[in-house]
């Protein structure tokens, strides 16, 4: 048999080519093809411990807060694994907050590069693949693991964590995870193991019901997070005492709730309280995943706003922000959404808040809806139908410029829809706004890709 002629991949520029190349947004039923890649590359799952995090809304940020917590308690070495990435495919994989060098991720692939087209892997089970590697050549103490959209089936669910945590749950990806939250909630307790407490952040009596039964099932402990309530403004009451966080801490209440999930469950990790806060607080505070709430000002510049927030839930969380936060403040959309989620119900949120509309195409993703689409969804919804503008710096700068004229100091530019049209906005505000320097360091390589 003629061997199979592999791909050159001689760059990092290469390496991505060949990687979202690989159906990029496929979802294979079961974990058997990620299991047969990860025993080509030595099973690295095997060998870490591991904090497994699913969920519909904020599970990103319960890992950032995670990774952060383990490595203010002194866990050597802390594994990050997010998704999506913003503006760089490095950011989905980090330890102890550095991301994946582009010269491993070349090495990586030129030695699975085999494997990868043999078993037909996916983009997605191609990433974890990676991220499992590097953490167990980093010699990683302790892996946060987002799932990416589902759990039980999902390619991370390789693992047996120490802990499975469960964010609240909506509908999302339907297509895949089922038409009820009960069904997705079933889906994502997929990720619960036998003898590792399961933590969900659930308070519908129904779910609540269903997480009990799971754990029941796998002889494994259920924790519910609505069982530790909140102590006056910033107090949690954990298992093992009171926790008192600076109201400064997060700006909106879903946030804290991130942080207290947790808390929670590093609680029950350790099996015991948390040393003071002044020894674990500064890296807390400091553990704020971009593009969640994320607040911009500069002299001379309206307000910005940043929020990935892209299905029904997450925008009424937004709206319900905006309207507590900025009251009586004139307010520009700018906005992007993929036509798979049910931007009919975004749309109509965000007209109740809206001063003025302003749709961002994005020809370079092929999910994303176009414009005609959208136009049409106004008005049958009997809205005014909003401005379109083709992104660049340019046009960019002339929307907040005009917020700002129009509006002065009380003009407040948000911009959410999808973590895409963050990703592309990121990089054009990044010159006039601190609060970005993170980004800063993939500017090469978005020149050169």
């Amino acid at each position: 048999m003629t061997a199979a002629i592999l791909p050159r991949l001689d760059t990092y520029s290469d390496c991505l080519a060949f990687l979202f190349a690989r159906n990029q947004f496929a979802m294979k039923l079961g974990l058997h093809n990620i299991e047969n890649l990860l025993a080509e590359l030595g099973n690295p799952h095997q060998a870490g411990q591991y904090l497994h995090v699913a969920g519909t809304n904020g599970k990103g940020s319960v890992c950032a807060n995670l990774a952060a917590l383990c490595g203010a308690l002194g866990y050597r070495r802390v594994g990050l694994y997010t998704s999506p990435h913003l503006v760089s495919f490095r950011e989905r994989i980090q330890v102890d907050g550095e991301t994946v060098s582009q010269q491993w991720i070349v090495a990586f692939m030129q030695r699975a590069v085999e494997p990868i087209l043999r078993l037909n892997a996916t983009y997605f089970e191609c990433v974890t693949a990676m991220a499992l590697t590097y953490f167990r050549e980093c010699d990683c103490g302790m892996v946060v693991l987002e799932t990416g959209l589902g759990g039980r089936l999902d390619a991370t669910n390789v693992v047996h964590p120490r802990i499975s945590l469960i964010t609240p749950v909506s509908l999302d990806h339907t297509e895949y995870l089922g038409g009820t939250v009960a069904e997705i909630f079933t889906e994502k307790l997929g990720i619960a193991k036998p003898g590792a407490a399961l933590i969900h952040m659930e308070t519908d009596p129904q779910l609540c019901k269903i997480a009990e039964e799971r754990a029941q099932s796998l002889g494994s402990e259920v924790i519910a997070w609505k069982d530790f309530e909140r102590q006056g403004s910033g107090g949690f009451r954990g298992r093992y005492r009171t926790y008192e966080l600076p109201a400064g801490l997060r700006s909106e209440k879903y946030h804290y709730d991130n942080v207290h999930a947790a808390l929670l469950a590093l609680e029950v990790l350790t099996g015991k309280a948390l040393p003071p806060e002044e020894e674990w607080m500064p890296t807390l505070a400091a553990a704020k995943l971009p593009g969640r709430l994320q607040l911009l000002e500069a002299p001379g510049m309206p307000t910005v706003l940043l929020d990935g927030a892209h299905n029904p839930e997450a925008i009424e969380r937004l709206a319900a922000h905006v309207e507590k936060s900025y009251p009586q403040r004139a307010i520009t959309f700018l906005f992007a959404i993929m036509r798979d989620k049910d931007y009919r119900t975004v749309l109509t949120r965000l007209s109740r808040l809206a001063g003025r509309m302003v749709y961002v195409t994005l020809p370079g993703h092929a999910r994303a809806l176009p414009f005609a689409e959208l136009q049409a969804a106004t008005l049958s919804l009997g809205m005014p139908g909003p401005e379109s503008i083709s992104l660049s710096e340019e046009s960019l700068l002339a929307v907040l410029q005009s917020a700002e004229k129009t509006s002065g100091p009380e003009a407040l530019v948000v911009i959410c829809g999808s973590f895409y049209l963050l990703g592309d906005v990121i990089p054009l505000l990044r010159r006039h706004y601190p609060g970005l320097e993170f980004f800063r360091q993939f500017e090469a390589e978005r020149t050169s890709t």
